[in-house]
């Protein structure tokens, strides 16, 4: 399937036929994504090396972890304290076999989690809050789940930040949550001809 699967996914509606796709991509998909050039670690890196002071002991979700792809570059950074969430099976049997996460977790983000409240120093979403994956009533969740003072770091495409809400939901949540970062855009996926720029949001709650 290669470069196609990245339209497909994106433009599935139907959360039945998206996981199809998953289980059917999970395999080639850190392949696929390195092939791509997928910018979300090289921008992780940056954050965490020159923009914000996260102490390796923190305790991290990786919400919509996937394959754990991302996660990879924590685990670089001597992050060990990790828990996973994402609804495949599939993507997180990948993401079992490279021993970053603490505990991994088969549940939704557009549905309140079982997790406890207030218990992350830091919740990444990357590559997640997006066309056909999770919408933005899914950052309320994050922010329950995140310890006050916490950061969310977060992704979301330009394409689609105001037409599905994120703007709107995070003006919302302006008492709940506070701007430290917003990145330059970016091109997601450079080397895949159905990519979108994106930004990075790293915000606090207060």
């Amino acid at each position: 399937m290669g470069k196609k699967w990245l339209k497909i996914v994106y433009e599935e509606k139907n959360s039945s036929k998206l996981k199809k796709h998953y289980r059917g991509w999970a395999k080639e998909y850190d392949n696929d994504i390195k092939d791509w050039g997928y910018a979300y670690p090289k921008q992780l890196r940056k954050i965490i090396d020159k923009q914000v002071k996260i102490p390796r002991k923190s305790k991290i979700l990786d919400a919509g972890c996937g394959t754990g792809y991302v996660a990879e570059t924590l685990k670089e950074l001597k992050f060990t304290n990790i828990i996973g969430l994402d609804y495949s099976e599939d993507m997180l049997k990948i993401a079992k076999s490279k021993n970053i996460y603490r505990r991994l977790i088969c549940q939704s983000l557009n549905k309140k989690t079982s997790l406890r409240s207030n218990q992350f120093d830091v919740i990444l979403c990357t590559g997640v809050l997006t066309s056909g994956h999770v919408g933005p009533n899914a950052i309320k969740e994050l922010i329950r789940l995140t310890k006050k003072n916490g950061y969310l770091i977060l992704s979301i495409s330009e394409a689609i930040f105001e037409k599905l809400g994120f703007k709107k939901e995070l003006e919302r949540r302006k008492n709940e949550l506070k701007t430290k970062i917003i990145s330059n855009r970016f091109v997601a996926t450079p080397n895949n001809s159905h990519s979108a720029y994106s930004r990075m949001y790293v915000l606090t709650k207060v």
